[in-house]
Order: C-alpha cells, then structure tokens, then sequence
C-alpha cells in the first residue's frame, strides 16, 4: 500500500531557508573571486542613494523615533533589539520584540543592506554573521550587513506551536494514502494548527508577509537611509515584493533572488515545484551516470523508477539508522532527498546517501539532511522554531481554496504532475483553513507602482523556485528587470553564479546601475 507523508509538508511550498541548518546560499564568493572579479567593477564608484527620508506614517511616530541601543555582539558586529506593534491597525496596542544583527562596512559605507535567507521561518541574523559567504568585499566594504529575524521567527517574539518531541513525531508522520488516512492526516494538521493558535495567541494572526515588510520600513528608517536597499533570497523575495507594493516611493536598490510567485494559487505553486524537483532529479541523475561514482547504472528511467522503489518501501517499513529508536520514515527520506537538490554541489553526497540505502540498508546521510531541512540535533531538540514559523506564516498568508474532496481531486492531480513526489506530499490546507487569519485583506500580487527598478534574478534549473516564477514575478512589477543565471540549484547571487551575475548585481547595489532587462548570465 502506498503511504502519504504528513500533509504538512505538502501544505506549504516547500522553501529552504539558511535557518533550517543548510545554507540557502551555500558559497559567496566564485572561486575566480577575490577583491574583486575584474578591474573594471574593483574601480567603480559607490555612490548612495540621494534622497530625502519619507515622512513617517501618522500614528508610528513611536516606533519610527526610537531609540536603539547597540551592543557588540562579535568582531565587527552589534546587536539591538527593537520594538514594533502586534498589529499595524492597532499601534497602541500590543508590541513585540526584532532582534537585529549588523555587520559594519568595512570601507567608506554609503548605506546599511537588510537582508533575508529565506524560509519562510529563515532567522536573519545569520546573513550579518556570513556576509562574507553571501556578499563580494566590494559590498561588504560599501555596506553595513543588516540582518534581522522576521516577527515570529528565532529570537525576535517567536511563535510556538508543540514541544521539540511533539514536533519531532509530527515531522515524521506517515499515513496510508487512503480515504481514512488522508483523515488522519488532515485531524494531525488541525490539531497542530490549534496548538499553535494556543501558545501564540494573536501572534499567528499578525506574522505574515505584511506585517514583516512593515517592520523593515521602520528598519530602513531607524538606519538612516532614505529608500530601501535590501537582498532577498527565495522567500525573501515574497518579503521584499511586499515591501515594494506597500512603500514603492522607498524602494532603492532591491535585488530579487529566486522569486515565488505569490500571484497564483497555493495548489499551483507547489505543482510548479514539484515538477520543479522533478526536473532536478533528472538533472541529478543524468550528472550522475556521467561520472564514475554512481549508485545507478541503467538509464534515468531505470534510476527513477530505484528512487521510487526507495521511496515506497520506506513507506511500508522505516529505513534503519544509527539511532535504532530513530528510524528514517517515507516523511524524513523525502525531505532528506530534497535538501541536497538545493545545490548541485551536494549532488554526490545525495549519491553517497541512496548508495548507503543500496547497499547497507541504512538511511544515515539521508537522516542528517532531514536533521539539516528541520534544524534538528542529536539530542531531538532543534535549533530555532524555523518549522513551526513556516506553518504560521504560510498560513497567515494563504487564500483557502475549496474542500477537503477538492484537495483530494487536486492531489490525485499532482500524482501525474510529478510522478517521484505527488503523491507522497499531495495537496492539503487543513492546517491553514484551522489556523487565525489577520484582520486585513492578503495581499497576493506585487506590482510597485511608481517605484525604482527592481532586479528580478531567476535560476534555469532551480528546484524550489522554478524559473517560470521570477519570468511571472518580474513581469508583474511596473518597473523591474530580469537576470537569468543559466545554472543548476536555488537561488545564484549568493552562490558561485560567475562574474556576469555578480558584476551586473554589485554595480546595481553600489551605484544604481540596473542591469539590460533579459540579461542571461552562462554557467560556469
């Protein structure tokens, strides 16, 4: 009988931020990289952005004028937290806490970076601590580094749904693909959703995409500069759409890398990713039976249909790992596939974990890349509340749409969309439809108007943001451009992407040069 992986994981696109212990931007600087990757972009002038701060929006003079109180915190980094309201509508009700973390230029600044990894459920601050694994020196000279954890999320006022053993059970579940399984599953997902209602309180109704692009507003403000320049990554571009759309006269210089498009359904976004996955399993499997170290020797059909074997009989029996009263479920094997289709280079270590599955009957590496999705340690305990944040802020920001018959329908759908994976994450909102909405319309499509250009990037092979994303999400913007990087993996400024991605995206940040519209940038 086949099994069906706990449908949280397929109630929500599936997006990998740095917070879940693998880094969403694994490598900053290309190897051909030092100071600088060519004379020409070595010697261009910085120059900030000349314009006069906004007006500070009536009824936030509060939070707009505080004070902030910068406490070192590590070589060349500070620290402060700062306060914002629960609820925008509201300002002089409930306020909560932002942890905020900056790294100093290390040359003449012309203005602070914010920052986000991605997620949702991605804690920011990390992006000040390894500005040097995302950034070039040229930025991170010209730049303080400002990272930050979203409301909801890591040390800002977290949201928290069960204990780390409830969670730990929860993300292993696995049901029959069955009527009465998918019952269960969907009764899992509400008892989780009200769990989360019940120790967050109004926090799970007000952490969503708006509400966080309002708080960097009062960042951008409190920091000094007068328009916004900000680097989002996969969902981070969400973050930084919304903060185009709600202040497009204070957007200035906004790199979006590895886009979502928010402007479809939730059912449609994760069909894309999942033929998304799909695609990058093929592109795995072909650079595997290329080289000389592969666990498959047939053909990719013959590799697909081992993978899917792999995947079915973890479903009917749990894979054995080292930790005896842990082994690997169908739900930890299909994370623990995923993680690694992220980035390229981890290619052979997901050809080391199926070759462990062949030959040892083990799933060990495969459980580490589960451990590293969740941010899981040994001890069962995990690192931040990065899962639970990515439950309530997807949901925060969802449309529910139909019935549990309709998501039936729809996840009988996704068996042909994506034959590896459809059918193990099929399509739920039982979770979103159980969990406190805002008190405000969901803001769903991005288009800036009146703002400066924003810069779109898109990867040809990216698995979790499909290319077809960032080609809608630039096209809906009334002023942006795209850059496409013809590579392999999720997002490419961030990672060794080559001189044409990085050269284009530096100038744009240091100077406000906007790349051609359609520039394509060739794998290295």
């Amino acid at each position: 009988m086949k099994k069906r992986a706990i449908a949280a994981l397929g109630s929500a696109v599936l997006l990998l931020g740095s917070c879940a212990g693998t880094a969403e931007v694994t490598s900053g600087k290309d190897s051909t990289e030092g100071k600088s990757s060519s004379d020409t972009m070595a010697s261009i002038e910085a120059k900030a952005i000349d314009a006069p701060m906004p007006e500070i929006p009536d009824g936030l003079e509060q939070f707009y004028t505080q004070e902030l109180n910068w406490e070192e915190c590590g070589t060349g980094l500070d620290c402060t937290t700062m306060t914002v309201p629960l609820n925008y509508a509201d300002p002089q009700g409930v306020t909560i806490e932002l942890k905020i973390k900056r790294r100093h230029a290390e040359g003449e600044k012309i203005g602070s970076l914010l920052a986000n990894p991605g997620g949702p459920g991605g804690g920011g601050q990390e992006m000040a601590e390894s500005a040097a694994q995302f950034f070039t020196d040229r930025i991170t000279s010209s730049f303080d580094i400002i990272g930050f954890d979203p409301r909801g999320v890591g040390e800002s006022t977290p949201v928290d749904c069960v204990s780390d053993a409830e969670l730990d059970d929860y993300l292993a579940m696995t049901y029959p693909d069955t009527p009465e399984g998918r019952e269960q599953s969907r009764a899992a997902e509400v008892e989780y959703a009200n769990k989360c209602a019940q120790n967050s309180g109004e926090l799970v109704k007000y952490s969503g995409t708006e509400e966080a692009a309002r708080d960097m507003d009062v960042i951008r403000h409190l920091v000094g500069d007068p328009k916004l320049y900000y680097v989002g990554f996969s969902y981070g571009t969400s973050l930084g759409g919304m903060y185009a759309q709600l202040f497009p006269a204070n957007v200035g210089r906004v790199i979006l890398d590895g886009a979502v498009d928010s402007d479809v359904s939730q059912y449609e976004q994760q069909k894309a990713q999942m033929k998304g996955f799909e695609l990058a399993t093929n592109n795995f499997i072909d650079d595997c039976l290329a080289s000389d170290k592969c666990p498959f020797t047939g053909t990719r059909d013959e590799a697909r249909d081992e993978i899917r074997a792999m995947f079915d009989k973890a479903g009917n029996q749990p894979i054995p790992t080292a930790d005896k009263a842990r082994p690997l479920t169908q739900s930890g094997l299909l994370l623990g596939f995923i993680t690694p289709l992220y980035d390229d280079s981890s290619w052979p270590y997901l050809s080391q974990a199926i070759e462990e599955v062949k030959n040892d009957g083990t799933g060990n590496l495969f459980q580490l890349f589960f451990d590293a999705y969740t941010g899981r340690t040994p001890s069962g305990e995990f690192k931040n509340n990065s899962m639970e944040a990515n439950t309530v802020i997807n949901c925060a920001d969802s449309i529910i749409e139909g019935t549990p018959a309709d998501w039936d329908r729809l996840s009988e759908e996704l068996k042909n969309e994506s034959p590896l994976f459809g059918d193990l994450m099929g399509f739920s909102q039982a979770t979103c439809q159980a969990m406190p909405k805002p008190d405000h319309d969901i803001i769903k499509r991005f288009t800036a108007p009146g703002s400066d250009p924003i810069v779109v990037v898109g990867t040809v092979g990216d698995p979790a943001t499909p290319y077809e994303w960032a080609v809608a999400f630039e096209k809906a913007f009334d002023n942006a451009v795209l850059v496409t990087w013809e590579g392999e993996g999720h997002t490419a400024y961030g990672r060794p992407s080559g001189p044409c991605v990085k050269d284009s995206l530096d100038a744009y940040l240091l100077n406000g040069t906007v790349p051609e519209d359609g520039l394509r940038c060739p794998a290295q």
